[in-house]
């Protein structure tokens, strides 16, 4: 249908014809003005085809920010993106043994995180059920998830998450799985139920055993959990700086809120709401609405505060880190090499065994990784932590390390040749973290950024020459 400006104007133009012509000459005129047209339509060569691109996004690639992936230790499990380098085994290569070291599946909650946010929110929130509105409205409704009989256990959906991430591995090393009969947790219920729901997911299940260390035999307590082993290890370093960053960006978020609740925010106050994402989350297995409630930019504040906190206490600003990295990759590199020297693992493993799992906490991942420098700075100045704002450029971001499940590898790869065109066969070890691999800074020349299994544990062997003092600094009687 024309629209009324186009008919006014055609109108208009017949209406001039007419006064000129009889109606037969304006027929005749008209016939002749639409052959000429079609005849120019034929003459005319055809113009290219409008550009149309393959998938139409917009200029960010249709990215959403996701406050569960900037949650450093208490996130859901979620695969890292790691530097884009591919999970599978480089072409060429096949993974004859993989060890892993993984943290515990979701909690209730960290009882101290409990004590100090949590549940003084919480306890205000009692005593103030009426007043909220806006985007807060849902919190005169809301109750914690929040068992506190059962802080520190494993949660329904952990050990459903447990379960997958099984699966996952079982997939990932479908030829090393079936042999695994021995695999190693701690005496917390909460490592030795994440053991027992992520090997549920493997056929054989029935015929694993979970040895649970609770003696340091054979130096298993060391590199299983290492700082209950270090007298000196302490979980307070970093707790001040933490509190003045809290304390500067709390103080801003509780402004905003505030027309919106019926009391004030303290800023730890805002540390356990926006921790309450994180466990409501994790123990639902949905994401929860407090989760909206903060922006973009506050939550990464939030895992600032955190980063800063774990960088002091078990990453590169802590001088006892590498100490208590080393010893886990000490015995792997042992185990590795004696694969290769025997045909066995020894230290108690059964003969035919090449896929190793242990089950641990979430200080000692940072552990290994501080000490081959996974998560440092590229740099070869200090990783810079200031406690007044947010080090952007930092490479230490423990939100991909260390949610729940959150886990690093090594895996002792064979293959065909080397990253360069024209080595021969080789050896190699590549680091893996939440599925991602991770190169070595200090050693990635093989095939997929891998190090040539030589390299490695020339690496590993001067690593722990130089933290082989592990007693000598966790004593308390030596500074």
């Amino acid at each position: 249908m024309e629209s009324p400006d186009k008919k006014e104007i055609r109108d208009s133009f017949a209406g001039r014809l007419v006064h000129q012509m009889s109606i037969s000459r304006v027929s005749v005129f008209l016939r002749a003005l639409a052959l000429a047209a079609s005849a120019a339509a034929l003459a005319l060569p055809a113009g290219p085809p409008a550009q149309v691109p393959l998938q139409p996004l917009d200029h960010s690639q249709g990215y959403k920010f996701d406050p569960l992936l900037h949650l450093p230790g208490i996130s859901p499990y979620f695969d890292a993106v790691g530097f884009g380098l591919e999970h599978k085994a480089p072409e060429g290569c096949t993974v004859s043994a993989a060890s892993y070291l993984v943290r515990h599946g979701a909690i209730y909650a960290n009882d101290k995180e409990y004590e100090e946010f949590i549940k003084p929110f919480l306890f205000k929130l009692e005593k103030h059920r009426n007043g909220w509105s806006g985007p807060l409205a849902f919190m005169e409704q809301w109750q914690s998830p929040i068992d506190e009989e059962k802080l520190e256990e494993l949660t329904p959906s952990g050990a459903v998450d447990a379960a997958k991430v099984g699966k996952h591995l079982l997939e990932r090393y479908e030829d090393l799985i079936p042999n695994t009969k021995r695999i190693l947790a701690d005496k917390k219920s909460r490592t030795y139920d994440t053991a027992k729901n992520m090997v549920s997911a493997w056929p054989h299940n029935d015929t694993i055993e979970i040895v649970r260390v609770k003696k340091n035999k054979k130096g298993a307590m060391e590199a299983l959990i290492p700082h209950k082993s270090c007298e000196a290890f302490s979980k307070e370093p970093g707790v001040k700086e933490q509190e003045r960053f809290i304390n500067i960006y709390g103080e801003s978020v509780a402004k905003r809120l505030a027309v919106y609740m019926p009391f004030k925010l303290t800023p730890k106050d805002v540390v356990g709401m926006q921790s309450l994402c994180g466990y409501e989350s994790a123990i639902n297995g949905k994401r929860s609405e407090i989760c909206a409630v903060f922006t973009d930019a506050e939550w990464m504040a939030y895992e600032y505060a955190w980063d800063l906190k774990y960088a002091y206490m078990v990453g590169p600003m802590n001088p006892l880190s590498p100490y208590l990295g080393f010893p886990w990759l000490h015995a792997q590199s042992d185990i590795f090499q004696s694969i290769d020297e025997q045909g066995t693992p020894g230290n108690g493993w059964p003969d035919d065994q090449r896929f190793f799992l242990s089950f641990t906490h979430r200080e000692v991942p940072p552990f290994v990784a501080t000490a081959l420098g996974l998560f440092n700075s590229s740099s070869r100045t200090v990783e810079q932590f200031p406690d007044d704002h947010i080090n952007w450029t930092r490479a230490w971001r423990m939100a991909d390390l260390i949610p729940f499940l959150g886990h690093v590898g090594m895996e002792k790869m064979t293959c065909e040749h080397g990253a360069l065109s024209g080595d021969g066969p080789g050896e190699f070890i590549r680091f893996i973290a939440n599925t991602a691999p991770r190169p070595i800074p200090d050693c990635q020349s093989g095939p997929g950024a891998s190090c040539p299994l030589k390299d490695f544990e020339d690496l590993i062997g001067k690593g722990a020459k130089k933290h082989k003092d592990f007693h000598k600094v966790c004593d308390k009687k030596n500074d």
